[in-house]
């Protein structure tokens, strides 16, 4: 199967991007200006989003040496990932709401920026793999992918981000 060699490149640059927020994590344990309960439900979110980039990653490249035909083997890699991201999306909306609940009101960038580019990225990989369990294409499942890996760099990127000095009397609004 030629998509083998990326599914498995993603599968890498996932596992990079959980290995260095988990030792940006470690390393800045207590320097973060952001809200504790804020910055480990970003690393949860990060680390689980690359957790299942490696694994459904790997599920076609599995399903392809148990011999399955190419188009079973895109519907159901595309089914087993739709409902892990749904289930997924769930629990990250569950979060956010818990933590309004908490009394943590989001910034004005958290708002305007980061929840919605969270949302909306899974949406997005919601739609593709419904439409691929009619079509089958492994560029649609590779974009749904790439969309969770995208998701998965940007939760990376805040949580570096959280542990930077802050810039200017606006950076309040940023965290």
């Amino acid at each position: 199967m030629p998509e083998d060699n990326i599914l498995l490149e993603i599968s890498e640059v996932a596992v990079a991007f959980a290995g260095f927020a988990s030792l940006v994590g470690i390393l800045g344990r207590g320097t973060s200006a952001a809200d504790p309960r804020v910055l480990s439900l970003r690393m949860r979110a990060m680390l689980l989003t690359s957790l299942l980039v490696v694994g459904f990653s790997l599920v076609p490249v599995i399903l392809n040496g148990y011999g399955a035909a190419p188009h079973r083997n895109w519907t159901a890699s595309s089914l087993m990932l739709l409902i892990t991201v749904i289930v997924y999306g769930w629990w990250l909306q569950q979060a956010i709401l818990f933590l309004g609940r908490e009394g943590l009101t989001p910034t004005r960038f958290q708002r305007r920026v980061i929840i919605p580019t969270l949302l909306l990225t899974l949406l997005a990989a919601t739609v593709l793999l419904l439409s691929n369990l009619i079509v089958a294409l492994p560029a649609i499942y590779l974009t749904a992918l790439a969309l969770l890996l995208f998701q998965s760099g940007f939760a990376f990127t805040l949580i570096v981000f959280s542990f930077l000095p802050r810039l200017g009397h606006d950076a309040d609004d940023m965290d």
